[in-house]
């Protein structure tokens, strides 16, 4: 992972507009947004869970919303790795393109 580089975290209680700011920032910033909600991993609870719906998700990239099934066992350090792949892979993009602007 590369150090140099600045990683938002938002923390809050449940509806306090956590993601409506992150959205925001990611826009602003012209960032991604990964998920840390253990909730909101799951597919088949997306209207219990409060996720972007598809309209924010074509304005900004979303990761690791919706991709596991509630039948798959999941757990906190699964998701340190994906966040981590994914946290690589924002990095490797941004790199990528500041090299070539």
């Amino acid at each position: 992972m590369d150090r140099n580089k600045k990683i938002i975290l938002l923390s809050g209680p449940t509806s306090s507009g956590k993601s409506k700011l992150a959205l925001k920032i990611a826009q602003y910033l012209n960032g991604e947004i990964i998920n840390a909600d253990s909730m909101q991993i799951y597919k088949e609870v997306r209207i219990l869970t409060s996720r972007p719906d598809i309209k924010d998700e074509k304005i900004i990239k979303h990761h690791l919303y919706g991709f596991k099934s509630v039948k798959k066992n999941y757990s906190t350090g699964l998701w340190v790795k994906n966040a981590v792949k994914n946290i690589n892979k924002i990095i490797t993009k941004i790199n990528h393109y500041q090299a070539n602007a």
